[in-house]
């Protein structure tokens, strides 16, 4: 109650203040503020503990608007430009809130972009960690399967995730096994199933085939099989 008749009596014998000085006060706070903004904002890119000081740098923004808040809210309120004290509240309150709710878009982006980094260099690290080669699981059709169907896909499936660039007709191979002419086809990787698979151009004629996959295929950590897999099957009634 003090403090509002306070207000009143320095209102009542302050001088007036022009309304264009009241908005040059208000910008120049505005800007002031904005720039801290800024320098929080370069300051928290050029350091990779980001967050860390971010969030310090924060909290002296925050003491630093209250501030401004304050020396700009004084003179507003006993200079009479605004009958209702409250008109000058409103303002800065909708000023001050709009600042505070970008630094906190930004951290929250910035948070965001931080973890999405740290999960990179974790599966970076990861990656480059592996040793293990990978080996050939499963392959179909199976090895000397008789009776094959001339429109057979031919399939391998890997123990790891294997890198998709490596696989072509020189890497995974299919032959007639009696003249040994290499058969036309594509090559399909899928992440999923850890399978690839050769799929012919035409059917394929009644005869013995030899599937090859060669130690040039490799997973994602640049491993290649520990060995040359090669197996037989035979199309036909």
């Amino acid at each position: 109650m003090a403090l509002v008749i306070f207000v009143q009596n320095a209102a009542q014998q302050a001088p007036k203040i022009a309304q264009t000085t009241v908005l040059g006060i208000l910008v120049a706070s505005t800007l002031i503020v904005l720039g801290l903004l800024g320098l929080i904002a370069i300051f928290a890119w050029k350091t990779e503990r980001s967050l860390e000081y971010g969030s310090f740098f924060v909290v002296v923004l925050g003491i630093l608007t209250a501030l401004v808040g304050f020396l700009v809210a004084f003179p507003l309120l006993v200079s009479g430009v605004f009958e209702d004290p409250t008109q000058v509240l409103a303002l800065l309150s909708a000023l001050f809130g709009t600042i505070v709710g970008l630094v906190g878009t930004y951290f929250g982006i910035k948070t965001s972009a931080d973890a999405r980094n740290d999960a990179q260099a974790l599966t970076r690290e990861t990656v480059a960690s592996d040793t293990t080669p990978p080996m050939v699981s499963t392959v179909s059709p199976l090895p000397n399967a008789l009776g094959v169907s001339s429109t057979t896909h031919v399939t391998a499936t890997f123990s790891k995730d294997m890198e998709p660039a490596t696989f072509n007709t020189t890497t995974f191979k299919l032959v007639e096994k009696d003249t040994s002419t290499p058969v036309a086809g594509t090559i399909v990787y899928d992440p999923p199933t850890q399978g690839a698979t050769f799929r012919p151009e035409n059917p394929l004629a009644n005869n013995t085939y030899q599937a090859t996959i060669t130690t040039d295929v490799k997973d994602k950590a640049g491993n290649a099989i520990a060995r040359e897999d090669t197996w037989e099957f035979t199309v036909g009634p």
